[in-house]
C-alpha cells in the first residue's frame, strides 16, 4: 500500500504535513479533488490543495454552522437552503431538527458529492429523507432568481473565495440572500481562517453589511485547520443571534458554546474596524 507525506501549503512559509494513504483523486470540471487517509485524522477531503474537513474533527465545523443560526431564530426553521456542503455533514446536523419541513441543497460539483457518498458516507446525512431535495446547481445563480422570502435559514457551506466559490462572496450574492430570506431569517457562511487569510473575513463582513442590517462574527476551533475558523451570520430583521432561543446539544455544540462563539479576540476586531 502506497504511503507518503503530503503537505498542505497554507502560506508560502507554512504548511501542514500528513502521512497519508491515497484513497481517491479526480480533477473535476471545477477543482482538484483528493481524499486521503491518515492514522490520526482518519479520511479527509482536499479541494484545490486545501483540507476541507477530516473524520476526526468535522463535527465541530458542522455543528457550529447549523446550530448557531438555527438556535438563534425566534422560531425553529422550517424551510432551509444549503449551498455547497456536498459531503453531507450539514444535512446530517439539520436532520436532527425535527421542525424542519424542507431542506434544499445545491452543490455545484457533482463529483464531490459522489466521492463523499462513496468514501465518506458515514459522515453524511440521509439523502433518502423526504424532506431533503438535492440538486446539482450553481447556488449564486439560484439565489438570483429564487422567489422572495422563501427560506428561514440559508447555510453557505462553501470553500474559500477562490475558484467556483468566488461568486458566493459578492455584494450581489448577499443582496439576493436578503431578498429570499423570510422576514426573520438568517444566513451563515464560513469566512476562512483569519490567522492565515486575514483578508477574507473583512471582505465578507463589509460586503454582507451592505445588504443586511446585522452581521455578526463567530468562531470555532477546528484543529485540522491550524487555527480558529471564522463565520459571518446575517440577520434580516437586525436582531442579534448571540443568545440561543432553543437548546441543541452535540459532540461540540451546546448553549454555552453558542454564546462563547461570538466573543472575539481583539485582533479579530481590528480586522473589521472601518477604514478611514
Amino acid at each position: 500500500m502506497t504511503r507518503y507525506w503530503w503537505f498542505e501549503k497554507i502560506t508560502p512559509y507554512y504548511a501542514h504535513g500528513y502521512h497519508v494513504v491515497p484513497v481517491y483523486e479526480k480533477r473535476t470540471p471545477h477543482q482538484h479533488l483528493l481524499i486521503f487517509k491518515n492514522p490520526l485524522w482518519g479520511r479527509f477531503l482536499v479541494l484545490d490543495g486545501i483540507t476541507q474537513f477530516t473524520e476526526r474533527d468535522e463535527f465541530i465545523y458542522h455543528e457550529t454552522i447549523v446550530f448557531c443560526p438555527a438556535a438563534s431564530l425566534e422560531e425553529a426553521p422550517r424551510e432551509v437552503l444549503v449551498i455547497g456542503g456536498g459531503d453531507g455533514g450539514v444535512i446530517r446536523e439539520l436532520q436532527k431538527i425535527k421542525e424542519i419541513e424542507r431542506i434544499l441543497q445545491l452543490e455545484i460539483d457533482e463529483e464531490v458529492f459522489k466521492a463523499c457518498q462513496k468514501y465518506l458516507s458515514d459522515l453524511a446525512g440521509n439523502y433518502e429523507d423526504p424532506r431533503v431535495e438535492f440538486r446539482i446547481e450553481d447556488g449564486a445563480q439560484f439565489v438570483a432568481s429564487a422567489p422572495e422570502e422563501s427560506f428561514d435559514l440559508i447555510i453557505i457551506d462553501c470553500t474559500d473565495p477562490i475558484g467556483p466559490a468566488k461568486a458566493l462572496y459578492t455584494e450581489t450574492f448577499y443582496q439576493n440572500l436578503f431578498r429570499i430570506l423570510k422576514p426573520k431569517g438568517r444566513f451563515i457562511q464560513q469566512a476562512s481562517i483569519p490567522r492565515f487569510f486575514p483578508e477574507t473575513l473583512p471582505m465578507a463582513y463589509f460586503r454582507a453589511q451592505k445588504a443586511f442590517p446585522k452581521i455578526e462574527i463567530l468562531r470555532a476551533p477546528v484543529p485540522c485547520y491550524g487555527d480558529e475558523i471564522a463565520f459571518i451570520l446575517g440577520s434580516k430583521d437586525g436582531t442579534s443571534a448571540r443568545k440561543p432561543k432553543r437548546d441543541f446539544w452535540g459532540r461540540y455544540y451546546n448553549p454555552q458554546i453558542h454564546e462563547a462563539s461570538f466573543t472575539l479576540p481583539e485582533w479579530w476586531k481590528e480586522l473589521i474596524k472601518p477604514q478611514p
